[in-house]
């Protein structure tokens, strides 16, 4: 009884020095996800901000990030790893490592969201001359604090959730910046 007890312990103490390195030898995976959704990995709409990363890369960071048809307000091939689709239909994303390697993914994108106030962003234009993106809104004052980006006239914004009488929260496309600001200055479409 002993004896198996000893061997049977031997052999867990065996899969657990093992386990850590299995799990850190994986391939290396493209992984394409939605932010502001809990990790939405498919079914994207037009607008959608995505995030491109490379699981299991080591210490190779992503170096650039292309996308085809090219993402919203933004160079077909960027460093940014944060884009959003533009058409509907099939889109392909290939990010670059470092060290030249490269991973695709293609997947179909669908049409864009048009109701504002959910986890999809609703593709947008300002259409004031300035807009201020602020950082905070304060529901007690209702004011907004924190100014950190002056959006002008044409932006690309995607419009998520309103947030107060005429605020709500858009992400701006081409600089990946998401703040509160005025809703009327944002025209749908």
């Amino acid at each position: 009884m002993r004896l198996a007890l000893r061997a049977g312990l031997g052999a867990l103490l065996i899969l657990a020095a093992v386990g850590p390195a299995v799990a850190s030898a994986q391939s290396p995976a493209l992984r394409v996800h939605a932010i502001f959704t809990g990790g939405q990995a498919k079914n994207f709409h037009v607008g959608q901000a995505i995030q491109v990363d490379v699981r299991n890369a080591g210490a190779r960071k992503i170096t650039q990030v292309c996308m085809t048809p090219a993402p919203i307000a933004r160079a077909a091939c960027s460093a940014a790893t944060t884009i959003a689709p533009s058409a509907v239909g099939p889109t392909t994303v290939q990010a670059t490592l470092a060290d030249g390697t490269k991973f695709t993914q293609t997947f179909t994108v669908l049409a864009p969201a048009t109701k504002v106030g959910g986890s999809r962003a609703v593709p947008a234009t300002i259409t004031c001359q300035d807009v201020t993106l602020f950082g905070n809104y304060d529901r007690r004052t209702g004011r907004s604090r924190d100014p950190f980006e002056v959006a002008k006239k044409g932006t690309r914004v995607g419009l998520y959730n309103v947030i107060g009488p005429g605020k709500i929260f858009m992400w701006d496309y081409a600089t990946n910046k998401g703040g509160f600001a005025t809703r009327s200055c944002a025209q749908v479409g």
